[in-house]
């Protein structure tokens, strides 16, 4: 076994990873950190799945995320080699990622691809470097990589009978390497041994559960898991000092005759005698959860779960200071709203089935200009489980909150203002079997254009309320209609067609609409001539340009060729799309596929957010599939996309994953202009080793898009389908054309108006 695990971690080598910088933007959360280094003045701080680094001399914060190539897994570990400018990233499922000093990224993916190693077994806990080998402590034993080689060596099973073993942490001191386990004592071999595959020459010295092992003033220090501090008693075994630490043991670190230790609520600095010099705990009365240590002269750097980087001189009393990069409150994104320059976020989540149990309490995150505003779970008058914003569209500066709990917060001008629930509006509570109230649970809501508000109201025979613009609230009985509506849960989807009518899914009883101006009901259930949906479950509603409703189940997709007819009196059916696959047999496209959201972009494209296949872009009909982004081929942290969002004016993106939010601007397909004036192109120029494509924005619908070279060549043409069009920087023959000036001459359909530009393309 031994040697069949070796074969296995020298064959496979390495993945390089992709920078995706050119055509993605990361929006990740560094409050909460798992651990610290530290090399020449600038510390790494790692969060969930991303990194940001500090330069304490200028101060200046860079990002490495997906985007970079970092996977989307959590992190354990980080380690820097400065003796090899490599960064060294551990991940909890055994992956291995080496971030160079050119920040390309090396993806080493042996220990988590390992197949005889359970896949809860291959957390990576510390890393311990020496001459060209980097030990390993993980989950399952001691791995060993070669830094120079840059592939892995020796793999040692140090548990009874060779099996595996926990191991927390490793310390060599003289010729002696420790292990400190978990229920197997600490371990102990000499480092000069050629055999050190074979368990049998790794020794037990003691017993009991090791959470820690450091290198200091000639011994090594080691921590049990009930606190207690031991010292190697110079052959090979430790003994105990009579002292405990403050609480348990997360890390530590050596800065000359001192060491630092990072417990779970203090941060302990004793000297070579082990006499406590400095600790840190609350600060102005807050109390923190510490995860890592670096001690650099007088100057302290501990990692917090809550508030990102702590910076402190322990000599000066008040000196402390949190740095954490820009970022969201959270990773956990469940829902995005994007205005030009503007994006709204929320971190409340609900069940597949609209159950917002367990309650959580998380504020929501605001970017503006490119800067992260975020409101704390009181300041938003402690609002539970706020699932989506739905903001005025005539009014930006008023925003409403939907919270699966505690009704509607509405936000003016950066300022929660108001909540709104069964004792201020036509909003009900649901009642539990007790017949105690168990909140107001909203989970969506929709303005029209006369600015209305529609709230959906769970568990309501007014599962419909209107909040008009003067504040008044009117509750919309759609029992008579539907007489199961009381038990619905919820809905994650309700829009507005251009007739001000109502279109809203539900889990049970498929898409209900509603006619303001006719006080009229219909809908679309799962029967034929009735309109015919996969099944009554709507995750997702979308009415595209050319007035067709899209319609997303946890089953998949179907199309209403035309919104309207939901109002007529001949209800007519819905359809799937049938595509050919590549062997071309017709089958449905997304079939038994969940949808969570549809987002129509300015050239009447589809965007598709599904459960487990990451994002769809399709064509206006759907039978041609434009991209498909995963985890595998692109920075997205997760293949369920929750939600999407469109930026109109620039084209951007934006996909809400439980691990992150991430936008894409490589279509930027915005919306049409009413004339020419805003006319750009981006990227320009175009640089070398540009990969993407050209955009060219700020069109009018159905303009028409001539580029030629300097000499007036004519090498491609276009008209816009929407406010932009792309350009793959290829001419008509399929070659990408020469470094030069190429002119663009663009015209309105109607060609009243013209304009010019330029693009540079350098090769």
């Amino acid at each position: 076994m031994k040697r069949i695990l070796l074969f296995f971690f020298i064959t496979f080598q390495f993945v390089q990873a992709q920078d995706f910088s050119n055509e993605w933007e990361a929006f990740f959360s560094y409050t909460s950190l798992v651990d610290i280094v530290e090399n020449n003045g600038k510390i790494y701080a790692a969060a969930q799945n991303s990194i940001f680094i500090y330069d304490d001399i200028t101060g200046e914060i860079e990002t490495l995320t997906t985007v970079n190539g970092l996977s989307a897994q959590n992190i354990s570990e980080i380690y820097y080699s400065p003796t090899r400018d490599i960064l060294v990233v551990g991940f909890e499922n055994g992956l291995l990622q080496l971030v160079f000093d050119d920040n390309s990224v090396r993806t080493i993916v042996a220990v988590r691809d390992k197949i005889v190693i359970p896949p809860d077994d291959k957390r990576i806990n510390e890393f311990l470097e020496r001459g060209d080998l980097l030990y390993i402590a993980t989950d399952f034993g001691i791995a060993l990589y070669n830094l120079d080689l840059l592939e892995f060596d020796d793999t040692y099973f140090i548990g009874d009978g060779g099996s595996q073993l926990v191991v927390n942490s490793i310390a060599i001191e003289g010729t002696n390497i420790y292990a400190a386990t978990n229920g197997g004592g600490i371990r102990v071999a000499s480092i000069t041994n050629p055999f050190l595959l074979d368990f049998t020459n790794w020794t037990q010295v003691n017993a009991d559960i090791w959470e820690s092992m450091t290198s200091f003033n000639n011994r090594v220090y080691a921590i049990t898991q009930g606190r207690f501090v031991a010292s190697s008693n110079g052959v090979g075994a430790f003994s105990g000092l009579g002292f405990q630490l403050p609480s348990r043991a997360r890390d530590a670190f050596i800065n000359n005759d001192r060491i630092a230790y990072a417990t779970r609520d203090f941060i302990v600095i004793y000297d070579n005698g082990l006499n406590e010099i400095f600790r840190v705990g609350d600060i102005n009365g807050e109390s923190f959860t510490y995860t890592s240590v670096v001690l650099l002269d007088d100057i302290l750097y501990a990692s917090t779960e809550e508030a990102g980087l702590l910076r402190l001189n322990i000599t000066i009393p008040g000196s402390e200071e949190f740095i954490v990069a820009d970022g969201p409150l959270l990773n956990n994104t469940f829902s995005v709203n994007a205005l030009p320059s503007e994006l709204w976020v929320t971190h409340g989540e609900h069940t597949l089935f609209y159950n917002p149990f367990p309650l959580n309490s998380r504020g929501v995150s605001y970017l503006f200009d490119g800067a992260w505003d975020n409101y704390e779970f009181d300041e938003v008058f402690s609002a539970r489980s706020i699932s989506s914003v739905t903001i005025n569209p005539e009014n930006k500066d008023e925003v409403f909150l939907n919270s699966m709990y505690d009704g509607v917060v509405r936000i003016e001008n950066g300022v929660a203002t108001d909540v709104f629930d069964e004792n201020n509006s036509t909003l009900v509570p649901v009642f539990s079997n007790s017949g105690n109230p168990a909140g107001v649970r909203v989970s969506e809501s929709a303005f029209d254009s006369q600015g209305n508000l529609w709230v959906l109201n769970a568990f309501a025979d007014n599962m419909l309320n209107r909040r008009s613009p003067s504040g008044q609230w009117t509750g919309i009985d759609v029992s008579p209609f539907n007489t199961n509506i009381n038990g619905e849960a919820g809905s994650n989807a309700i829009i507005v067609d251009t007739r001000d009518r109502i279109i809203f899914g539900t889990i049970n009883n498929g898409v209900i609409a509603y006619d303001p101006s006719t006080n009229e009901f219909s809908g679309l259930i799962d029967q034929i001539q009735q309109g015919d949906l996969i099944n009554p479950y709507i995750a997702a509603l979308r009415i595209d340009q050319r007035g067709q409703l899209w319609i997303g189940s946890n089953l998949g997709l179907r199309v209403l060729f035309s919104a309207s007819s939901i109002f007529s009196d001949d209800i007519t059916d819905t359809r799937p799309i049938i595509i050919e696959d590549v062997n071309g047999i017709p089958r449905e496209l997304l079939a038994d596929e969940a949808v969570l959201d549809i987002e129509i972009d300015g050239n009447n494209n589809k965007w598709v957010a599904t459960g487990s296949s990451g994002v769809f872009l399709f064509n206006p009909s759907g039978r041609e599939t434009l991209l498909q982004f995963t985890t595998a081929n692109s920075p997205l942290p997760d293949d369920e996309v929750r939600d999407i969002s469109i930026d109109a004016t620039t084209g951007l993106v934006y996909f809400a994953t439980k691990n992150g939010l991430v936008a894409y601007r490589g279509t930027r397909s915005s919306d049409p202009q009413d004339n020419l004036e805003n006319v750009y192109a981006f990227p320009n120029p175009v640089r070398p080793g540009f990969e993407g494509n050209v955009t060219i924005d700020g069109l009018t619908n159905r303009a028409r898009v001539k580029i030629t070279d300097i000499e007036g060549n004519l090498v491609y043409e276009e008209v816009s389908q929407g406010g932009s069009i792309q350009w793959d920087t290829r001419s008509f023959a399929g070659d990408k054309v020469r470094s030069g000036v190429y002119m663009l001459f663009i015209s309105t359909q109607d060609n009243i108006e013209t304009t010019v530009s330029k693009i540079m393309i350098i090769r």
